[in-house]
């Protein structure tokens, strides 16, 4: 099956716009440190995610294989410190000839994961666990985390028009204040690790579509072999998206692209000898590659007004997360 990217060469350039939305969900302990001084882990996290996602929606055409490079005129990043986690939404423009909601949705996903990157460390739930690592080794780590992945990520509103701008953030308002505190984590005195990591994610989609996928009809191709190849470039490319991950020697990195009765899972297995391990790396990687999926189908998965009112990235999660000191 061939794959290419749409020709939009003949369409003429009108207004577009697109709002999409998610959830970082997070234990309540950091939650009342965040709403109580704005800083948590490695420093201010709605700071760091707005920076991120704003960076993340200019660059998403570098990540997604078949996202056509359009002109972002104008971005903007919301979040919300709720109880039990991080709600955030990010607003897209501009006058092209395709759509920026995966933009959109790129820049979300890429700014609750810098988030995540932000406060993941030091976890005060922690419980100690003893596992067997890939080489076959009974390592301790930890069984319960700050964070416990991201939820309903969707498009909520998209816009083509002639008449220009309509959408607004006015209604979703911030309380994340704080010190502007960030800080990449020293790792200069750590050991050298061998490191391996597990994500996995979903999005869930129309049954028609689904048979598309199996039947290898969509229009963009062969969607299981792009989205594979997108999350195992993507966890090579983790560090020049996250401004506070390190740049790491990935050893090995494998993606499993199933299709099921409602959807697809996407998930990530990754390796690396470094000062750190390789969770974000994974992470990142899945949330591309489910991006992959819903850009390749999103002809199929709009209704009669353009919107996606079914199609929802319901969840990531890292499933392991180990560091073995190698000596």
């Amino acid at each position: 099956m061939s794959v290419r990217m749409i020709d939009i060469t003949s369409k003429e350039p009108v207004y577009r716009e697109a709002i999409a939305t998610g959830f970082l969900r997070v234990d309540e302990d950091t939650m009342s440190e965040l709403m109580k001084t704005g800083v948590s882990g490695l420093g201010n996290a709605a700071a760091v995610a707005k920076v991120t996602a704003i960076n993340a929606t200019k660059t998403a055409w570098k990540y997604i294989p078949l996202l056509h490079p359009v002109p972002i005129t104008y971005i903007e990043a919301r979040t919300r410190y709720e109880k039990d986690g991080i709600r955030m939404a990010v607003l897209a423009r501009t006058k092209a000839q395709t759509g920026v909601e995966m933009d959109a949705l790129f820049g979300l996903f890429t700014g609750l994961l810098a988030a995540w990157n932000t406060i993941k460390g030091c976890s005060r739930t922690c419980t100690p666990e003893w596992v067997t690592n890939f080489m076959g080794k009974q390592v301790q780590t930890c069984g319960s985390s700050r964070v416990d992945g991201m939820f309903d990520i969707r498009v909520v509103s998209k816009v083509k028009s002639e008449d220009g701008v309509s959408l607004s953030l006015g209604d979703f308002e911030e309380n994340a204040g704080g010190a502007p505190v960030v800080t990449m984590f020293d790792v200069t005195t750590e050991p050298t690790y061998y490191g391996e990591a597990s994500a996995k994610g979903f999005i869930r989609l129309r049954e028609n579509t689904i048979e598309l996928i199996r039947q290898g009809k969509v229009e963009k191709g062969d969607v299981v072999t792009v989205a594979k190849a997108a999350s195992i470039m993507a966890t090579k490319k983790t560090w020049e998206v996250l401004p506070l991950v390190h740049l790491n020697y990935i050893t090995y990195v494998n993606a499993d692209v199933k299709v099921v009765e409602d959807g697809v899972e996407v998930s990530v297995d990754t390796r690396n000898v470094s000062n750190t391990g390789s969770a974000m790396e994974a992470v990142f990687a899945v949330g591309v590659g489910l991006l992959t999926v819903w850009d390749m189908v999103k002809k199929y998965e709009k209704d009669e007004r353009g919107q996606y009112p079914y199609t929802v990235i319901k969840e990531v999660r890292v499933l392991k997360a180990l560091k073995t000191p190698a000596v």
